[in-house]
């Protein structure tokens, strides 16, 4: 069918029936629409430069705007400027526009830009109306060597790759338009052409360019080319991408990476390039976006290029079929991709047949895997090479990983099923997951992984029994993790496994060190880990002088804490006059300290002292042994003093109350602190009935002891008043609890005396009431 053709021009005689700018000739059909398109799209200004006075030669050098715009109807034209029209007036310009539906079959393999100063244009009206249809055009001036040539040799030449970003760029997202600036139109249609020559042939067709406009502002084609002299405002790159070729300004924008690839190849190696990537296209690529990974692809792609491929091959695998996966595979470094990407063309690769490119891809993804965060996809490795080689791999990143890098890699060799040797599992267990555990016994995933993989285990005991601090192995061995290792049944673990049981309160302290310390004496970190306050009870004291060999007792640091013990103030006299009276007996006596001997030997003297006061059995015996005792007390140091006062006190309920209140008489000073010590227990909040009847026994006892020891009515009359001054604010229970005690103290008379004193003074008069009405004398309800 070929092309319509269009003469528009300020002229005499055309298709509008009177002078002026009108069609001058068109090929019958062209549909009015278009036609009006044709004149908006060609029309022209020329340049400053070029004015009504200029001469034949500088009408000539005006810029020729060949104009391109694709659509439903595409127009082609060729707009030069001629001067003076008809009527001499200045400003006409000659307009030959090609017009087609279907630009692919009427151009062929030409490209729009070819027809740049090709023989058919016209510049001047004709008579006949009526044109012919134009098939086949002819090439005009430039071809890919020309404008090879061109580029090769211009000083602009380092933006080609910039311009072609920004022609991709308007292409597929319709962003800001494209402004070449150069010294003339010849130029800015070199630029052009190897825009065309390094694009596919597709995307040049979608292309709409113009060699020339004076105002490219107003312009809503995607390249638009002009001369320095034009109307170009330099400031408005929100409005285009300005490429000033002359001045060597360009905006800036990110180069695309195919666009430099393409620049590298050159305009007449891309056609080659563009004709291998069509064999593996879909058809739906727009822009180099779309493209990059085809072009990689059919060329064969580095590391650093890969990872553009691998995603692309993915998606694709089914449509190209194994041999060509094989082949774009046989020429792809999938080495630097990552895992995620990796995993998905494994699987596709495998689904199409490719096997053997599965398992290189397989291995690239378990490097990959290994050396990342070990997290995205899985695989499933299925031949035993691939899973070979994963074993190792994963063997060599667990010897330098470290926790929690461990626990991640052998997590992912468990779900992918890759087995792990031996030797790096007890190197791991010993390197990373034995310091682990030794400084935090309760994680989590130590003790999952040392469930999983039980050959964890003897690396983790190895080194625990080898760098384990006491402390750090008492810890371990009283957490969860020490049944998973069977620590306990380690024999170098037997004493940190005994004092684990101690602090949890499964034996008592001196059982666990009567079983560590059987033939040497214990480390003082063993000592410690018992005892953390550094001190043994007189309790526990008395016990170890019994159970631990005598021998080792003589050695430090025993000797030493037993010092300390003997040294520390009795907290139960009973049980620290055990423990002097015991140690005086042992060997270690003679090891320690004289002072702490001599101060051993008097506790032991005054203990025996006191001790024959409580055990008199006759009055006599009682009478001479008080008497000897309060030669002695007052012939003892204040600090002394304290000590039989404590004594007798500790001693009070082995003694007869009766020889209980006569000490309190001979002894006032013991008479103070046992009031003392009972104060708190006749507060009304701390009412102890039994301290109260205790009280109450000795008042009723220096009673009777009054009768014939003058003095005991004093301290009778003063203990009397502290007991019935408190107990006059209890309430009724308590009251009738001592009661009840003074009567099983086989003392029915002073049971009788206080429930008299009790009915009379405690409580308020309407209670006393009720009580003598209800709870009559004797009862204790």
């Amino acid at each position: 069918m070929g092309f319509s053709q269009l003469y528009y021009t300020s002229c005499e005689r055309g298709l509008s029936g009177h002078p002026g700018y009108q069609f001058n000739a068109a090929t019958p059909g062209v549909a009015p629409d278009v036609m009006a398109d044709v004149e908006s799209l060609t029309a022209y200004d020329p340049p400053k430069s070029v004015a009504y006075d200029s001469d034949a030669a500088q009408i000539a050098r005006s810029p020729v705007n060949l104009c391109y715009r694709p659509g439903d109807s595409t127009v082609l034209a060729n707009v030069v400027f001629v001067g003076n029209d008809y009527s001499r007036r200045f400003g006409n310009y000659f307009a030959h526009a090609l017009v087609t539906d279907d630009i692919g079959r009427d151009l062929g393999d030409l490209l729009p830009i070819e027809l740049w100063r090709a023989e058919l244009w016209h510049r001047d009206p004709v008579d006949d109306p009526a044109l012919p249809a134009v098939e086949h055009p002819v090439r005009g001036a430039l071809d890919r060597a020309a404008v090879a040539r061109f580029v090769a040799g211009h000083r602009a030449s380092r933006h080609l790759a910039a311009l072609l970003t920004a022609v991709d760029r308007v292409l597929t997202t319709g962003e800001r338009k494209v402004v070449i600036v150069d010294d003339d139109a010849d130029s800015v249609a070199h630029w052009i052409a190897a825009v065309s020559y390094l694009l596919p042939a597709r995307a040049v067709r979608r292309m709409s360019f113009a060699t020339y406009e004076n105002a490219p502002r107003y312009s809503r084609l995607n390249v638009i080319g002009t001369v320095p002299e034009s109307d170009v405002d330099r400031t408005a790159f929100e409005t285009y991408h300005l490429f000033d070729l002359v001045a060597g300004e360009t905006s800036g924008l990110p180069v695309h990476p195919l666009a430099e690839m393409l620049v590298y190849v050159g305009v007449e190696s891309a056609l080659e390039l563009w004709r291998q990537a069509a064999q593996l296209a879909d058809g739906d690529e727009r822009g180099l976006d779309d493209w990059h990974a085809v072009v990689l692809a059919s060329i064969g792609a580095d590391r650093a290029d890969a990872p553009v491929v691998v995603p692309w091959l993915a998606r694709n695998a089914h449509r190209l079929g194994a041999a060509t996966v094989d082949r774009i595979g046989s020429g792809l470094d999938v080495g630097g991709c990552p895992a995620a990407s990796l995993a998905e063309l494994a699987a596709a690769a495998r689904e199409v047949g490719s096997h053997a490119f599965a398992e290189h891809v397989e291995i690239a993804w378990v490097k990959a895997y290994v050396s990342g965060d070990a997290q995205g996809p899985e695989l499933s490795l299925r031949s035993p090479a691939t899973r070979a080689t994963a074993a190792g791999v994963v063997a060599e990143s667990l010897r330098a990983a470290v926790l929690p890098r461990v626990a991640d890699l052998l997590d992912w060799a468990r779900r992918c099923e890759i087995d792990v040797d031996r030797g790096t599992l007890h190197e791991i267990g010993s390197r990373a997951l034995g310091p682990k555990l030794l400084a935090d016994p309760s994680d989590e995933r130590v003790d999952g992984l040392l469930r999983t993989w039980p050959h964890l285990r003897a690396g983790v005991v190895e080194h625990v029994t080898a760098r384990g601090r006491l402390p750090e192995l008492v810890g371990l061995l009283k957490s969860d993790v020490a049944e998973v290792l069977a620590l306990r049944q380690h024999p170098a673990l037997t004493a940190a496994a005994t004092i684990a049981d101690a602090q949890t309160g499964a034996v008592h302290r001196t059982v666990a060190l009567s079983r560590i310390t059987t033939d040497v004496p214990p480390s003082p970190d063993v000592l410690e880990a018992l005892w953390p306050d550094r001190a043994w009870t007189h309790d526990e004291a008395s016990l170890l002088l019994r159970d631990l060999v005598p021998a080792l007792l003589c050695t430090p640091p025993l000797l030493a804490w037993l010092d300390a013990a003997l040294l520390a103030p009795p907290v139960d006299g009973d049980v620290y006059d055990r423990l002097c009276a015991q140690a005086r007996e042992h060997p270690a006596f003679d090891r320690i300290p004289a002072t702490t001997r001599r101060h051993v030997d008097a506790r032991f003297r005054l203990g025996n002292m006191v001790e024959a006061v409580v055990r008199a059995d006759s009055s006599q015996a009682f009478s001479a042994r008080l008497a000897s005792l309060r030669k002695s007390y007052a012939g003892s140091s204040p600090q002394r003093q304290a000590t039989i006062r404590e004594m007798l006190l500790d001693r009070m309920e082995d003694m007869p109350i009766r020889y209980f209140a006569f000490v309190l008489v001979k002894l006032p000073d013991l008479c103070t602190a046992y009031v003392d010590e009972a104060r708190p227990d006749l507060q009304v909040r701390t009412a102890n009935p039994q301290a109260a009847a205790d009280l109450l026994m000795i008042v009723w006892e220096l009673r009777r002891l009054g009768g014939t020891m003058p003095e005991a009515r004093v301290v009778q009359r003063e203990l009397e008043k502290i007991a019935l001054d408190a107990l006059r604010k209890w309430r009724r229970r308590p009251l009738r609890d001592t009661i009840a005690l003074l009567r099983d103290q086989r003392s029915p008379s002073a049971a009788e005396w206080f429930q008299e004193w009790a009915d009379e003074k405690t409580g308020t008069a309407l209670t006393r009431f009720f009580h003598k009405r209800f709870f009559p004398r004797g009862s204790t309800t």
